[in-house]
């Protein structure tokens, strides 16, 4: 099959559930055995308590499977034979349970097999023979045939014959999968996250292009649409495989007075209204599923605005009770209390039979529910759908008095509200999931008043009368005050009058651009909160065992001794790595690795060796063996260390031959020290298997780099069954596997000297004596020097034509020929189950800087930023990065830098120099595009010391301090060239500088970032809170005309002035 069986996960999750059979058998009825058989497929139902259960235990489907736990640990297993190979695995791995695999037998009809199974499934140590069935599911299974159909009605003929009891134990089996574990509340988190951005950019998003553009639409085909993005994510740019998703049921949309709340509702194929419009949708991810519902209100009446005002109430209510060691239907009578309290008990009756249910696996758990009555315990990992809602509201002609004339809401009668959320239960509060906003400035629109607010009241007509010529007057100041100061007409910056569009289009899409990097600077920071626990906790213990020092053992005993060792002279001993030293007349050994260095000083009267070694209380350098100084730091507290050692011999011969063979045994350790840390990250790879008996995709005549040994190495690449071979034509010869390419890029020769296929690797390996990440393989269409003659060529020259011809006709022949073989390449991977995709950088995107020595063009592509024409390789993995920053961003400087920061503290940042300023607008919006965040400043910092701090902050990513209380600046935000002090002080001081004035993006860009100074912290893995505040505040940014020419015209007297300092000083180095 090609699905392999977790056996771990299998033989956890099967304790889990025999462990509640055996410790609470009440709640299984009683029964001595569990009969857990699952029919045929059916796709039509695919919550079945068995279908879930087997999601849940083997992580697959098994139809027409017979499950038999008995309370001793035995499980019997009756399937067919690709079933059994699936499970074979799983046997004998553990020594508390015991796998019986029964192969179905055509021969018998299973008659055999059915006898083993009741054989088994009677108690032989007790007078009960109940055994646990799913009962609801007996009578499907009975009609299915198959396996299962025929064993269905021998336990009913036991049945007749009283030899056995049945049992219903679904609600058993519905609490042990309720609590989830881990892994399964990741993914819970995860589906709740795509429901979540399903809606907001998905749902949201169509809704107000139809109600913006006030197009027609039925319920049922927006429902579709909503359906397709749940379906392929990639409709709005959520990079999750199709494979993984789908949706729990089709979407719920309703408007226009006819409303029903309950889950099992269909949307209608009546027109979309844009009054108030509910919308339920449920995504499922890896088989988990999550739900969320909103209200959305188009020109609310005040009385639904206070209404939904209530709703949001009780569900806080009701969160609160949502708690480990709560009863369920402590949620329900929160609602309840909540609503008789403030006076609203006219809404009891309108809320529905249940306020949610648990979910996982399963979509809607009939065993956990928010009911009145349900006595179940909330415990810590449940998940629940919280579903709260108000049905058939009433509106009278009083409520919809000030609505205007031409809103849809106009025609309303009744309406509903609903709200429906994911909750994962902890010891001390609910977490919410689903983190859409949901106050009424997140699902409220007004979008029809024209007709303003001056004609509540009839009664105020005498005031309107006395006051109107105060409203001419005010209106007269208002249109004096939107006039050009110049009377004249003429504008006062012609800079602005040449391209005041394009102006006010960077603006916008600065502040646009803004607004998403504070969005995902809050997702970034939660997501590295939940990377680093996730890391330290599977790092747990291993960095104990690497500190671990190793002790060092040069002989046994004194009998290994070398025998021509003499009581008073200094031996070398190469094969065991240790010097005999004399002490006292007595040869003791020390290891290699014990000796720091050696010395010989010039002879005089005698010859002096001096050996200093390695001890506490001094530095024991970089170069010192990391074995030693483990052992040293061990035992410095309490050994004593000999430093020195001095020999004097009237014969120098004995101690320079020592001194010698010390020194080379030195540098030989030294070698195999250093090589072994090369090799230590080393992955063994599997052995290449050669295809045979079919053509083999090959690419002759190409340069290798890295190279061997230091020449340039040459030869054929080929693609066989399980990776690429390089040999050259030396006969040297590199593997590459399949399985070990992270990233394959494919780059065709346009303004370069070559066309390449260059592989970055998961895993280093050896490429003569060194490790590389990095391959590559490449041929020059031109020669990258070409001998000019002193004479000039005309450009009508036939000749020099024929080679610009000759260089194009093989530029894209290479570029074809290398296109040819990455398709091949493909071919062969897939043919042979490798996943292996081949990705072109985007030249469009590309800018130029210098990564390492000289200046080169620097290409992203989907997974990497990367120069691959010049060496060293310069190849930035997008998924290591975790920050990007600009230094040197100042009016002054031409070019800026680029640092991009590591995940991993320890590495120092990658970074690229003289950026030209025209390519920085660019860079920024495919960062934000690629979900990457930046900040930018005007100096360069010291980031070796920027790192450390980072490194030693627990909450380095929180926006607390440590008391949980005292706010500060969260992760990467300290980086941020203008803080909120300076922001709010900036009015005051621009005229004090002449450096202090802004442009109009980067006032934008201060204010989007002051205005969403509160979003939420609390969002879960790439998801963000809400954002209507910051959408609002960038709506009101934008500047009028005479704003614009007032800005403009500032920033050319800035200008001026600093044209006048640039005369009386030296400009700032850039």
């Amino acid at each position: 099959m090609s699905v392999e069986l977790d056996v771990q996960r299998f033989y956890t999750r099967l304790r889990k559930l025999h462990g509640s059979f055996r410790k609470h058998n009440n709640n299984w009825g009683g029964a001595k055995s569990l009969c857990l058989q699952r029919s045929s497929l059916n796709d039509d139902e695919p919550y079945l308590r068995s279908v879930v259960l087997q999601q849940w235990l083997f992580g697959y489907e098994l139809p027409d499977t017979i499950l038999l736990i008995t309370e001793d640990g035995n499980v019997w297993i009756c399937a067919t034979k690709k079933k059994c190979e699936f499970l074979k695995p799983a046997v004998d791995q553990d020594e508390d349970f015991k796998i019986h695999l029964l192969l179905r037998s055509k021969e018998d009809s299973n008659e055999a097999n059915y006898d083993t199974l009741v054989k088994q499934a009677t108690s032989r140590t007790s007078d009960s023979n109940k055994i646990g069935v799913i009962v609801k599911e007996r009578a499907n299974n009975k009609a299915n045939g198959g396996i299962v159909g025929p064993f269905e009605e021998r336990l009913d003929t036991n049945v007749e014959e009283k030899l056995i009891e049945l049992v219903d134990i679904a609600p058993a089996l519905a609490l042990v999968m309720g609590q989830k574990d881990d892994s399964e509340r990741d993914l819970m988190k995860k589906s709740s996250v795509l429901s979540n951005k399903v809606m907001k950019h998905g749902f949201v998003k169509r809704l107000e292009e139809i109600i913006e553009d006030e197009k027609t639409i039925t319920h049922e085909a927006l429902a579709t649409e909503i359906e397709q993005i749940l379906e392929d994510p990639n409709k709005i740019k959520l990079n999750v495989p199709t494979s993984d998703v789908q949706s729990c049921y089709f979407p719920i949309i309703q408007s226009g007075g006819n409303y029903d709340i309950r889950v099992s509702a269909l949307s209608s194929s009546e027109k979309l209204t844009p009054d108030i419009i509910t919308v339920s949708l449920g995504a499922r991810y890896k088989l988990y599923c999550s739900n969320i519902a909103r209200t959305f209100l188009v020109d609310p009446p005040k009385k639904v605005s206070e209404m939904y005002e209530i709703l949001l109430e009780v569900q806080e209510a009701c969160l609160e009770q949502m708690r480990a060691g709560n009863q369920l239907k402590s949620v329900y009578k929160a609602a309840v209390s909540h609503l008789q309290k403030n006076g609203h008990e006219d809404l009891i009756p309108k809320l529905p039979k249940n306020l949610g249910f648990s979910q996982g696996l399963d979509f809607r758990d009939s065993t956990l529910t928010l009911s009145a009555k349900n006595g179940v315990t909330f415990k810590k990992g449940m998940t629940f759908c919280l579903s709260i809602g108000f049905q058939d509201l009433e509106l009278s002609s009083s409520d919809l008095s000030n609505t205007p004339d031409n809103s849809a809401v106009k025609k309303l009668k009744k309406y509903s509200l609903l709200i429906s959320d994911m909750v994962s239960i902890s010891d001390t509060s609910a977490d919410v999931m689903t983190k859409m906003g949901k106050a009424i400035t997140d699902v409220a629109y007004n979008v029809n008043d024209e007709d303003g607010d001056g004609d509540d009241d009839d009664d105020d007509d005498d005031e309107e009368e006395e006051e109107e010529d105060d409203d001419e007057d005010a209106k007269l100041a208002r249109k004096l005050s939107r006039e050009p100061a110049n009377a004249n007409g003429e504008r006062r910056s012609t800079r602005l009058a040449k391209d005041n569009g394009a102006l006010a289009e960077a603006s916008e899409g600065t502040a646009e651009r803004e607004r998403r990097q504070i969005q995902l600077m809050v997702r970034r920071n939660e997501d590295r909160l939940r990377e680093i626990a996730r890391e330290s906790m599977k790092n747990r213990g291993k960095k104990d065992e690497e500190d671990l020092a190793e002790e060092l053992e040069t002989y046994k005993n004194t009998k290994e001794y070398p025998s021509n060792v003499q009581p008073n002279q200094v031996k070398v001993d190469m094969a065991n790595q240790c010097i005999l030293l004399p002490v006292f007349g007595n040869p003791v050994p020390f290891h290699i690795s014990t000796i720091k260095n050696v010395v010989l000083p010039d002879p005089d009267n005698a010859t002096l060796l001096r050996i200093n070694f390695y001890t506490a209380g001094m530095a024991v350098g970089k170069d010192a063996p990391a074995n030693m100084a483990k052992l040293v730091q061990k035992y410095a507290p309490y050994a004593s260390f000999i430093r020195e050692m001095t020999f004097r011999s009237l014969d120098g011969h004995n101690l320079v031959q020592a001194f010698r063979q010390i020194s080379e045994l030195r540098k030989r350790a030294r070698a195999r020290e250093l090589r072994e840390m090369e090799e230590a990250t080393l992955v063994a790879q599997e052995k290449l298997v050669r295809t045979k008996n079919e053509r083999v995709p090959r690419l002759s005549d190409l340069t290798m780099r890295p190279v061997f040994a230091g020449k340039k190495t040459q030869g054929n690449l080929e693609a066989h069954s399980n990776g690429l071979r390089f040999i050259s034509t030396r006969s040297e010869v590199v593997d590459i596997m399949y399985n070990n390419i992270k990233y394959a890029i494919f780059q065709p020769c346009e303004n370069e000297i070559m066309v390449l296929v260059h592989f970055h690797l998961k895993n280093p390996i050896m490429i003569g004596k060194k490790k590389h990440m990095d391959v590559q393989f490449f041929t020059e269409v031109v020669d990258a020097s070409q001998a000019v003659d002193n004479g000039r060529r005309s450009m009508y020259d036939p000749d020099e034509m024929d080679d610009e011809q000759r260089e194009r006709q093989l530029r894209k022949r290479l570029n074809q020929a290398f296109k040819d073989f990455c398709k091949k390449v493909d071919a062969v991977a897939k043919k042979n189950k490798y996943h292996l995709e081949f990705d072109i950088p985007y030249r469009d995107l590309g800018f130029t800087g210098t990564p390492s020595k000289e200046m080169v063009t620097v290409l992203p592509t989907l997974n990497c930023l990367v120069n691959l024409t010049e060496t060293p390789f310069f190849v930035v993995d997008l998924d290591y990065v975790d920050h990007v920053h600009f230094e040197r961003v100042t009016y002054m400087s031409k070019a800026f830098d680029m640092i991009l920061i590591n995940k991993d503290f320890n590495k120092m940042p990658w970074r690229i120099d003289m950026i030209p300023n025209g390519d920085k607008e660019g860079i920024q919006e495919w960062l934000t595009d690629m979900e990457i965040t930046y900040t930018e400043g005007p100096m360069n910092l010291n980031w070796k010391s920027i790192l450390a701090t980072a490194k030693e902050d627990d909450r380095f990513y929180m926006n607390t301090e440590d008391d949980e209380v005292t706010e500060k600046e969260a992760g990467w935000e300290i980086l941020r060239m203008y803080g909120k002090d300076e922001e709010e002080d900036e009015g005051e001081d621009e005229d004090d500088s002449e450096f202090g004035e802004e442009s109009v993006a980067e006032e934008e860009e201060e204010e989007s970032v002051d205005d969403d100074d509160d979003i939420d912290e609390e969002a879960f893995d790439s998801e963000e809170e809400s954002d209507f505040d910051a959408d609002e505040e960038l709506e009101e940014q934008g500047m009028d005309w005479d704003e614009m020419e007032m800005q403009a015209a500032q920033e050319d007297k800035r200008k001026r002035r600093m044209d006048v300092a640039q005369e009386q000083e030296p400009a700032p180095r850039a």
